[in-house]
């Protein structure tokens, strides 16, 4: 599969020639599920918007592992290779708080013959560059007896607090305050800085895997729902929106976990939203995915949303999203988050499977095959008298032809607007779409998404 960068593109506002003021899209997305097999329990809905350029890196550079399962006759004799080649060796960490840096695996993927992490051990990890999820793919068991936590930060001063590793950073906040990163992340406030009559709006709180509160009338929106319930691709929480004078806290990080044998959880895996105690949102939580032949324990699984307490108001971000993919269950213990079971047995889909979405032009304007997504250098400009709706073609590949195409553009300021469209030219390997958008003025982000079930 592959996700694009964001595009960014202007406009002239004056009516006199097309110049730089305006309005960055995210270009390229598509949020996709590769095919799946038969006894999948439902269709996987793609309705996420695109990644951030960091995490899209993370994704392209994924190696094709595929989850092989054989069957012998019956189920329990069927058997998961979780693709490890082991050469990380065994993960059996003895100090208390362990932290695992991430800079010398730039993809975030760990070959391991076996974890155990004990009672009073704690993981957590620092983000490599590409800010890639965590994924562990273990040869034989792994045995969780401590905490294992992709956490984002809570909110701490102007600046957008960051996600957990595969999380999107909060907004920044103050007078040039910004949405949250990620494709659920909420609004900034209404004003930047000092606000009128002494009073503050508040950043809007990230989603998810649900839609996070909004305490109106006194906090921006929360952003949209995005991902599967199959994580395909793997995606973490998004971050809240900037306040008046506080920058939005970070969405929970995303791991991946796939044992051939069993996985065995007493402790907690652990990937809540970041928490706000000023005038920026709340992160939504992360997500989790367990790919084994046997899931077992009384642990916790936990992907909670991010608290916003700010001036004496309460509300919260949206859920994250837990999958459990296995043959057999045995565990007991509790799921926090929007969760999903059943046995799905792809863990990276191979390069090129997936569906793939591409803005190719706006307004008539072609955009980089490799776009920036940065509002200060701007993928593509278009004229400013250019009358609406203005046409966006995006590039589709390996989708069925006739499925609904939603293009959606968030302005810096003012609601989201989206308008859907068709991929009706072409065949299900290469496909075009053609959407007309009523474009507001002023900045945003453009962003395509495909829905291919429920």
């Amino acid at each position: 599969m592959k996700l694009n960068p964001n595009i960014a593109v202007r406009e002239r506002t004056d009516g006199t020639r097309p110049g730089r003021a305006g309005i960055p899209l995210p270009a390229a997305e598509g949020d996709q599920v590769s095919a799946l097999p038969a006894s999948s329990r439902r269709r996987a809905r793609s309705d996420a918007p695109h990644q951030r350029l960091d995490s899209v890196r993370s994704l392209r550079s994924f190696a094709a592992i595929v989850v092989s399962l054989l069957f012998a006759g019956t189920a329990a004799h069927a058997q998961v290779n979780s693709g490890s080649d082991g050469h990380d060796g065994a993960f059996n960490p003895t100090t208390t708080n362990t932290v695992i840096d991430m800079a010398d695996h730039p993809e975030g993927i760990y070959h391991y013959t076996s974890v155990n992490i004990p009672t009073d051990v704690t993981v957590t990890f620092i983000p490599n560059a590409n800010n890639s999820p965590v994924v562990w793919l273990v040869q034989s068991d792994c045995v969780i007896n401590g905490t294992v936590d992709v956490s984002g930060q809570s909110a701490n001063g102007a600046g957008g607090s960051a996600g957990g590793p595969g999380g999107y950073r909060g907004g920044n906040g103050g007078s040039s305050n910004t949405s949250g990163q990620g494709p659920g992340g909420g609004a900034p406030s209404l004003y930047g800085g000092a606000c009128p009559g002494g009073g503050c709006n508040y950043g809007g709180n990230a989603s998810f895997g649900s839609v996070g509160q909004c305490y109106n009338p006194y906090q921006s929106q929360p952003g949209a729902i995005y991902g599967n319930i199959f994580l395909l691709p793997l995606l973490g929480g998004s971050g809240g929106g900037g306040g008046c004078n506080a920058g939005g806290a970070g969405g929970g990080g995303a791991i991946l976990i796939a044992a051939s044998q069993f996985i065995q959880i007493d402790g907690a895996i652990v990937a809540p939203g970041g928490n706000s105690p000023g005038s920026g949102g709340a992160g939504s939580g992360g997500a989790i995915r367990l790919v084994t032949r046997t899931l077992q324990g009384r642990g916790q699984i936990t992907c909670s949303e991010g608290h916003f307490a700010g001036g004496g108001i309460s509300s919260f971000a949206g859920s994250g999203r837990i999958r459990l993919d296995y043959i057999e269950s045995l565990f007991g213990g509790t799921l926090t988050g929007t969760e999903s079971q059943g046995f799905q047995p792809v863990i990276i889909p191979a390069a090129g499977q997936g569906i793939q979405l591409a803005i190719a032009s706006v307004g008539g304007v072609a955009v980089a095959a490799n776009p920036s997504g940065v509002l200060v250098t701007p993928d593509a400009i278009i004229a400013g008298q250019q009358a609406n709706p203005i046409a966006i073609v995006v590039h589709c590949s390996n989708l069925p032809v006739n499925t609904p195409i939603t293009v959606t553009v968030r302005p810096a300021n003012g609601s989201s607007v989206s308008a859907v469209g068709y991929n009706n030219t072409g065949t299900q390997a290469s496909s075009t779409a053609t959407v007309s958008l009523n474009m507001p003025r002023g900045g945003g982000i453009l962003y395509a998404t495909a829905a291919t079930g429920n």
